[in-house]
């Protein structure tokens, strides 16, 4: 059906082994961005409003990162002990 509404011009950049690679970048920054959001909503429940340090050390991490930061928001006492225990920065 879908190949019915893409052009073919489309079409073959989406079936392209280049194509592949950015539909599956999309997918993971789309992911990434889903546990950063949910990251946000569990600070704020917990802790309150989400300041903004927080927030950019939050866009700074890759996924694998937010899901450690969300599984030390369970024994967390305090926003300022997750924020020390944030993972360093990496380029991924």
């Amino acid at each position: 059906m879908m190949d019915k509404i893409l052009n073919p011009f489309t079409q073959a950049l989406l079936e392209s082994p280049w194509g592949q690679e950015i539909f599956k970048q999309g997918l993971e920054q789309g992911r990434q961005e889903v546990v950063r959001r949910i990251i946000q909503r569990q600070i704020q429940h917990r802790f309150g409003e989400v300041p903004e340090a927080v927030e950019a050390n939050l866009q700074r991490l890759n996924r694998e990162q937010l899901e450690t930061v969300g599984e030390m928001l369970i024994d967390g006492d305090s926003l300022e002990e997750l924020m020390a225990a944030f993972p360093p920065v990496t380029d991924n």
